[in-house]
């Protein structure tokens, strides 16, 4: 729960500058480029993490890191300032919150959909679009394949639930004939 509020904290102080100067879907951007670089070299990302090592001897590191990737001063900015008060391992975090809010300002909204077997893009697709009439957002869904749902579907977008599996409405029914 810490870690959410440190995460909103600097994905909020981030994004308010992205909004001023309008470059918000840049620095996300970015962000994206700079975890992808850190993702795939594993050794990079441990040293700077590694309070052992000296604080001095990691800036320098980010900073040639982030000069080479071309990074925009503000994100190099919070990239210094997480380095320094010992945060780093806050980056995905950080990263998730930013980009739920470039998704709100842009009108989007994120999800996930889980189906007993796999489902067809097509029905994906029409999944979204009768979601994105109903919530007024263009919303945009992760499928999953769940075999415990023994049918139908199940969607969570925002914290809330649409579950319309076979799973759930058994569940209900027996919850019904219980209370009989």
């Amino acid at each position: 729960m810490i870690s959410q509020s440190i995460a909103k904290r600097y994905a909020k102080g981030l994004f308010s500058v992205g909004e001023k100067d309008g470059q918000y879907k840049k620095y996300f951007s970015e962000f994206e480029n700079v975890l992808g670089v850190f993702d795939k070299e594993a050794r990079l990302k441990k040293a700077l993490m590694l309070p052992i090592i000296q604080v001095e001897k990691r800036k320098a590191l980010l900073s040639d890191v982030l000069r080479t990737l071309q990074v925009s001063a503000p994100l190099a900015g919070i990239f210094t300032m997480l380095l320094e008060r010992n945060r780093m391992g806050y980056l995905t975090l950080i990263k998730d919150v930013y980009g739920e809010l470039v998704d709100e300002k842009e009108g989007r909204v994120k999800g996930t959909v889980w189906s007993a077997y796999p489902l067809e893009e097509e029905a994906k697709k029409r999944i979204e679009q009768e979601l994105s009439t109903k919530l007024k957002k263009e919303v945009i869904l992760t499928a999953h394949e769940d075999k415990s749902l023994i049918g139908g579907i199940k969607v969570i977008i925002k914290g809330t639930i649409i579950d319309g599996s076979v799973k759930h409405q058994l569940a209900t029914l027996k919850e019904n004939i219980l209370k009989e």
